[in-house]
């Protein structure tokens, strides 16, 4: 599975990127507008920290086909290296993913709610759909039941679309969509750490090194010089 971080501070990035294997970011115009400086100085500061393996989704502003096909070439010049373009799951983005499609360019279509909705953004051509899990649970439908049949959907027809799940509160709803297997998610920075953290892994490391330094003299590491 790969693990994007979906946010746009650079620091922040830099920070967790050094210790988590992170495949990526994605951002949206509302974290981009929580952030500091302009959306383009965002995106740009964290396009230059990835690495050739690592991707960028970059989600357009533009609701209409025309200006958001317009604007999608215009992140494409700017950013200078492979991006996924974001575009919302509507009558017009749709029609601008099946367009992009056709001048090579990869989109992610986001916003996905239902199952209909992954299978008509794949048929249009998306590289990517994201299903907003959260969210999804939150207008009293059942998250594991569309991601499941997302999943089994795109196996069933051949689908070379990828899910991208996003909008998660938790880190069970991460293991439930891995279980579906789901092939990546974004998550916020804070699940990001919570990945990783666990209070009894705590105390056991502050236990093995409490038991060392009190039988070897207070040393605190190993095979001293």
């Amino acid at each position: 599975m790969r693990i994007l971080m979906d946010g746009s501070d650079a620091d922040v990035f830099r920070n967790l990127n050094d210790y988590l294997p992170l495949d990526g970011v994605t951002t949206n115009p509302s974290i981009l507008a929580k952030g500091k400086g302009t959306a383009e100085e965002q995106v740009l500061q964290i396009a230059n920290l990835l690495d050739k393996q690592q991707t960028l989704h970059v989600q357009v502003v533009s609701t209409k086909y025309e200006q958001m096909v317009e604007e999608a070439k215009r992140i494409i010049e700017a950013v200078s290296r492979n991006v996924f373009i974001k575009i919302p799951v509507s009558p017009d983005g749709l029609k601008a993913v099946r367009s992009l499609k056709g001048e090579s360019i990869n989109t992610t279509v986001t916003g996905v709610y239902t199952t209909m909705q992954a299978v008509m953004a794949a048929k249009a051509g998306a590289a990517y759909v994201a299903p907003y899990i959260n969210r999804i649970d939150l207008t009293h439908s059942d998250s594991e039941i569309v991601i499941n049949q997302i999943v089994q959907a795109y196996q069933t027809y051949g689908f070379s679309t990828k899910v991208l799940a996003a909008s998660f509160k938790n880190t069970r709803q991460v293991i439930g969509v891995m279980e579906a297997g789901v092939e990546e998610v974004t998550l916020s920075t804070d699940i990001l750490k919570n990945l990783i953290h666990h209070k009894e892994t705590e105390m056991s490391i502050e236990a093995f090194t409490e038991d060392f330094t009190s039988r070897f003299e207070n040393r605190n590491e190993m095979f001293l010089k």
